[in-house]
């Protein structure tokens, strides 16, 4: 069954609030994508709304004495982690000061790391993060818990051309896990391009739901859209993903308009504008 979500549903979250939120978030990840040229500021900028509708829309609850009384987040698209940090430095987790160290020796790291305050997971090499989430998932059953708490994966577009996703999928299926929600990042891009030019996805939505899955698909840049998605696969006795339609570098033109990952050196005087500009 694929739902679409058409920003009916009541929220609780300040939809105002979380845009104000997200300019900011945007900004963080600029200034990391100008303190290093190697930064993947589009694939970040891509899930900036949908972390930002997570930890202040939803709100992760992060409390509990065992692994298995809290929310998970697990970044499976691990490139994209600098929209993590910048979550993370909004919320206090880590010094605003460190976002120009990402990728220097004793800085923050080009890919998730549990050694920093508020990762959940370290990932790096794609397809692994739904797998992880699975595990989590399961002892969260066998702790009586799985009806409180969730596990949100965030996977790429591209990420679902490797073979462990699917293996992931099947079991978490099979399981019934519904306290596993992945949310899939569709931009349109992978490393090596258009994701359909690099291979074909097909109907995405009915891979998922021909192996037992709901499907439930928003505008990945709508706080309104995500969040009703949200409630409805919390909700939901079965597994269900979430497939969130977005476009790489969001709120940044030059990126924007080409899918460009990086920002390179003929557009850092216009990535500065934006980082300075309220």
């Amino acid at each position: 069954m694929v739902v679409i979500v058409q920003s009916i549903v009541r929220v609780e979250a300040n939809v105002s609030v979380l845009r104000r939120i997200a300019v900011r978030i945007r900004k963080k990840i600029v200034r990391m994508g100008l303190a290093d040229p190697s930064v993947h500021v589009g694939a970040s900028l891509s899930i900036s709304d949908i972390l930002v509708a997570l930890y202040f829309g939803r709100k992760l609850h992060r409390g509990g004495s065992k692994p298995t009384e809290r929310d998970w987040l697990i970044l499976s698209k691990g490139h994209a982690v600098p929209a993590l940090y910048a979550i993370l430095s909004e919320l206090g987790l880590i010094p605003e000061n460190m976002l120009d160290r990402i990728r220097a020796i004793d800085g923050l790291e080009g890919h998730p790391s549990i050694d920093v305050p508020g990762v959940d997971v370290s990932t790096g090499s794609l397809g692994q993060g739904l797998s992880i989430g699975a595990g989590i998932a399961y002892a969260m059953r066998l702790d009586g818990t799985a009806d409180r708490y969730k596990v949100f994966v965030i996977l790429g577009d591209g990420e679902l051309d490797e073979g462990q996703v699917w293996e992931a999928a099947t079991t978490i299926a099979h399981y019934n896990l519904y306290n596993v929600i992945p949310i899939v990042d569709i931009n349109g891009f992978q490393l090596d391009g258009p994701t359909d030019q690099v291979k074909r996805k097909g109907d995405i939505a009915s891979r998922w739901t021909s192996i037992g899955w709901r499907a439930i698909e928003c505008d990945g840049h709508s706080f309104t859209s995500i969040l009703s998605a949200l409630q409805e696969a919390e909700t939901a006795r079965q597994p269900t993903v979430i497939l969130a339609y977005t476009r790489r570098g969001r709120g940044i033109s030059m990126l924007e308009r080409t899918g460009e990952q990086h920002i390179r050196d003929k557009q850092k005087n216009i990535a500065s504008y934006f980082f300075t500009s309220r």
